[in-house]
């Protein structure tokens, strides 16, 4: 077993002293190309910052926060698209401070990728990371925690040494599939967020939930977008069928949102035609939808991850380590019996 005093030089950060020793130049020269200060060749900045690459140093950002000890702040990264980003930071957060830690939020949009959102944090020099529903590849998340202990939020990821926090997504919707059942309804079709990270547990949860009913599974998978514009998109296809469905779950909120809109705009009554529900209980929960949806709780996840960051931060893990939180069933208006023929 490797010693600490290994580990920890295993996962050093680079300095301007190491890259001005790798290409035999001064520090002084090194931090001149770094501020993009005259006075350096093209060719000698050309082999700086070929080196900088190659070591894997970044300019220090927010050096006046470095302390012997880290800068004692941990970078998350998000998708404000996602409903539940805004009942996850806070608890992000107030759990860091619990800890001791200050948080910075990097934003990955349609003009920002995650691999820019990614190197702002490490620029900053931050102990650790968060990374909520990343896109990333593998390979370059698996790069990436050898860099920086890490913590990935909302994906359930194998073959990379971090943390992995996400809800239980094939038992909430078990339940809710479950739930239909015995309302009644006979015929529940189920919204697959085909690229939505972990759609695969929650399909998982809706089969097995037909499957123990014996009743017809019928799904309807939505690519690209799965938000309000990927239900929406869903319901012009359900909308087609020859005979509509009694009850719909969706792979999210967002999504159910979506749907519940464009059925109204058709004529369908939410529940009297079509019982919807939806999944993590963030825009459910508005008085004007009062959907039924299974709830993750953005305090149980922003607590198991930034704990689990702020352990590997401390050396006390290394290996890959799963949090399932709970989902919990809260039935509202949008269900109920199945419409008589």
């Amino acid at each position: 077993m490797p010693s600490k005093d290994k580990s920890r030089e295993q996962t050093r950060h680079a300095t301007m002293a190491d890259v001005a020793a790798h290409v035999g130049v001064s520090r002084q020269l090194v931090g001149l190309v770094f501020r993009d200060a005259p006075g350096v060749s093209a060719e000698t900045e050309a082999k700086i910052r070929a080196a900088a690459k190659e070591l894997g140093y970044r300019p220090n950002l927010a050096a006046q926060s470095l302390r012997r000890d880290g800068s004692k702040y941990i970078g998350f990264v998000f998708q404000p698209s996602h409903s539940s980003t805004s009942e996850i930071i806070p608890e992000i957060y107030r759990f860091a401070a619990e800890r001791g830690f200050q948080v910075m939020l990097s934003a990955v949009s349609g003009k920002r990728t995650e691999e820019e959102a990614i190197e702002e944090v490490l620029g900053h020099r931050c102990d650790g990371i968060i990374l909520s529903a990343s896109q990333s590849s593998i390979a370059k998340l698996q790069k990436l925690s050898k860099i920086v202990p890490l913590v990935s939020l909302g994906r359930r990821l194998s073959g990379v040494r971090c943390g992995v926090v996400a809800s239980r997504g094939e038992v909430g919707v078990f339940d809710a599939v479950e739930h239909l059942v015995k309302l009644g309804h006979k015929s529940i079709l189920y919204i697959d967020a085909k690229e939505m990270f972990d759609h695969e547990f929650r399909l998982e949860g809706y089969k097995t939930a037909m499957d123990k009913a014996k009743l017809k599974k019928s799904v309807i998978a939505v690519t690209g977008d799965f938000v309000e514009a990927g239900g929406a998109s869903a319901a012009e296809r359900i909308l087609a069928l020859q005979v509509l469905p009694t009850a719909i779950v969706a792979s999210n909120d967002q999504m159910a949102f979506g749907l519940v809109h464009r059925l109204l705009k058709a004529g369908i009554k939410v529940p009297q035609d079509v019982s919807v529900v939806g999944y993590d209980d963030t825009v459910a929960k508005l008085p004007f939808l009062d959907l039924t949806t299974v709830r993750q709780d953005p305090k149980e996840m922003a607590k198991a991850a930034v704990f689990d960051l702020a352990d590997r931060i401390k050396g006390d893990k290394h290996l890959t380590e799963t949090f399932l939180t709970s989902s919990k069933l809260l039935i509202r208006s949008s269900t109920s019996k199945p419409r008589s023929k």
